[in-house]
């Protein structure tokens, strides 16, 4: 630990504080789900969270604008800045909404403990582009089973994909149902993300041994946007055999390019010619941290701009001390080739940041 390099208090507390004169999301900018305050342990492993804006093109030293998310009260929303599968960040179908996943209805550390253990309720958090929050609570109702909420996507009119292990996989609309529709066919998944009015989802090596499924991307049947509990998961993308420790991913509206979030590997691409999927190559990511010390060497976060005559890649990061996510970057590659680049747009400046999700700003 002692071998993190900090530039100075003054430093990190403009990087966590600074606000310049915007007072909400502007269209054309990253927004990053940010775990951690700089001076609150991460390894308690309930967090302070922010939505943080920053330019494409960086580097950036500091947010152009900041929505922090109640820990105390009763819209109190965390997740677990410690844990390797939470935090993921989406926008909505309409662009309207970006939304995460988490645990909320008590104070942040009032119940200490993993939460994803704890009978604390689940639930998701939207914020739109004034900053303004809608928090929806849902009962865990699992038993004594550890659920890990990971992520969310929604259409943006109330509806509502959980993504998350042991029976943690639903749709959900707080207005028409009392309790989530959990996916018997399908109860462990990594990611969900809406592209083209199609929902798509994501398991790695250890949801896919869980659940007797190959790794890779899913769509579902016999709906695009399943809401049935006996909803079934049709394998769209099967990941590379060395690729396998995936989180999430991003398609173009095509349909025959997908880059993929390993937390080891990098980042790969994938293409499809001919009606069959193929492994381009992946982006390998360089590491700032010793071997000896690192937590991981790949990607969490992705999101991809696709109308670039280039694709363009932005992606959190899973380096870290300790072994947590921390002191991480937020990275940019430009898609030329598999020699392209891999560019540090944003660098965490503490052991007790983390940067999770990423997507675009809503609008």
């Amino acid at each position: 630990m002692k071998k993190i390099i900090f530039a100075g208090l003054a430093t990190l507390a403009l990087l966590l504080t600074a606000r310049a004169q915007e007072t909400h999301f502007s269209a054309g900018h990253l927004a990053v789900l940010r775990a951690g305050d700089g001076t609150f342990d991460l390894t308690l492993r309930q967090a302070p969270v922010f939505v943080d804006q920053y330019d494409l093109d960086g580097p950036n030293a500091a947010p152009s604008f900041t929505v922090s998310i109640p820990t105390n009260g009763p819209h109190s929303f965390f997740f677990n800045g410690h844990a390797g599968t939470e935090g993921l960040l989406t926008r909505s179908a309409d662009h309207r909404v970006l939304a995460f996943a988490g645990y909320g209805g008590v104070d942040l550390l009032k119940v200490s403990g993993t939460a994803a253990r704890l009978d604390i309720q689940r639930g998701f958090t939207t914020v739109d582009r004034d900053g303004r929050l809608q928090t929806v609570l849902y009962p865990s109702d699992t038993g004594t089973a550890k659920v890990n909420a990971r992520g969310v996507a929604t259409d943006g009119t109330n509806n509502f994909w959980g993504c998350g292990n042991s029976l943690g996989t639903f749709y959900f609309n707080p207005d028409q149902l009392k309790e989530p529709a959990r996916f018997d066919n399908f109860l462990n998944c990594r990611s969900f993300r809406i592209i083209n009015g199609v929902l798509y989802g994501s398991i790695n090596s250890a949801d896919a041994f869980a659940g007797d499924q190959p790794p890779g991307i899913y769509n579902f049947l016999p709906a695009d946007l399943p809401r049935a509990t006996n909803t079934f998961p049709n394998l769209f993308l099967a990941a590379g055999d060395s690729y396998q420790k995936i989180t999430t991913f991003d398609l173009n509206l095509a349909g025959d390019t997908a880059y993929v979030a390993d937390t080891k590997a990098g980042i790969q691409k994938y293409v499809k010619a001919g009606g069959a999927w193929k492994f381009a190559y992946n982006f390998a990511i360089p590491q700032n941290i010793p071997p000896a010390e690192n937590t991981g060497t790949g990607c969490f976060g992705l999101v991809v701009d696709f109308s670039k005559p280039s694709p363009v890649i932005y992606a959190t990061t899973t380096e870290g001390y300790g072994g947590s996510v921390n002191s991480n970057r937020v990275v940019r590659v430009v898609d030329a080739g598999a020699t392209s680049p891999v560019t540090t747009l944003i660098q965490a400046p503490s052991a007790n940041v983390a940067f999770r999700g990423i997507d675009f700003t809503p609008y």
